[in-house]
């Protein structure tokens, strides 16, 4: 899914990763018109002493405890303000079976971005010492020690729906942003169906015989399945979604890392509907939220 969004953001922008004319890079600058420059990266791997248990956790879908901050500026081209430093960036790592937004390290140096969403979320073009380009997802957080002012340029700036949304009408209808992390599906038993006996009876009225055929049937198991997904949503990182298949045909489903549309249930947002896809068909798939 990667190498088709960049294969796509070329050839939207009409450029190469190597070469850029001047009609492009001035489409670029319009597409992505802030800069992130990038002082400092340091990724941080809790689990780096406990390797077989993250290997386990990986294997059952979790997030990984693996998180990146990253020290940097934001400006416009060639406008002021320049290099301000009122926002914190930074990432968390998806499970790496099924990850769609690499959280690595950030090269030090300039970088193409503009805000997504509600401004908590920068998509940026990453480019390596190489000059290779990469499209990045940057958590944002304002520096509560130094905030931006009211007017600012640069926070006040329009975002864009990003490369993972839909259409505007989606936009608007799904408004809540959920950056899955991890998920893991557990089925755990709630009781069973008891033994039972079936019959099936012919009656035969030319010799006044009847026929009486006989099933036994073993107990069934019954398992109730449970999904609990990682995520952030809009920006706030510390959350667990969660919802439990009590039956077969339940719309609880695991969905994959990565970014989704989404929409409150109620007013107390306790309950998140997820835009995502179960057997090919894109349907709202409930949660709960902690």
């Amino acid at each position: 899914m990667k190498r088709i969004v960049i294969a796509s953001l070329f050839l939207f922008l009409g450029m190469t990763a190597s070469a850029q004319n001047t009609d492009e890079k001035s489409l670029l600058e319009r597409e992505f018109p802030l800069i992130l420059e990038i002082e400092s990266s340091t990724v941080i791997n809790i689990a780096a002493d406990h390797p077989d248990q993250l290997a386990k956790s990986n294997a059952m879908g979790s997030a990984p405890p693996i998180f990146a901050v990253f020290k940097g500026s934001l400006s416009r081209f060639n406008v002021p303000p320049e290099r301000e430093h009122h926002w914190q960036f930074g990432c968390w790592a998806e499970n790496p079976r099924y990850a769609q937004n690499p959280c690595i390290d950030m090269p030090v140096g300039l970088h193409r971005a503009r805000w997504v969403h509600n401004r908590e979320l920068l998509e940026v073009m990453a480019y390596d010492s190489q000059g290779n380009v990469s499209l990045r997802y940057i958590d944002v957080t304002i520096d509560p020690k130094n905030p931006p002012p009211p007017d600012d340029a640069i926070e006040s700036f329009p975002a864009v729906a990003g490369f993972f949304n839909t259409n505007e009408q989606t936009r608007h209808d799904y408004p809540v942003l959920v950056h899955v992390y991890g998920a893991v599906s557990l089925s755990l038993p709630a009781g069973e169906l008891p033994a039972r006996t079936s019959c099936d009876i012919t009656d035969t009225y030319l010799n006044n015989s009847t026929h009486i055929e006989c099933r036994q049937y073993p107990p069934i198991e019954l398992s109730r399945g449970y999904v609990v997904i990682d995520a952030g949503i809009d920006g706030s990182r510390q959350h667990n979604i969660s919802c439990d298949a009590k039956w077969r045909w339940s719309k609880c489903s695991v969905v994959g890392p990565g970014l989704y549309e989404a929409r409150w249930k109620d007013n107390s947002h306790s309950q998140l509907l997820l835009l995502g896809k179960r057997d090919g068909k894109t349907v709202d798939l409930g949660f709960q939220v902690r």
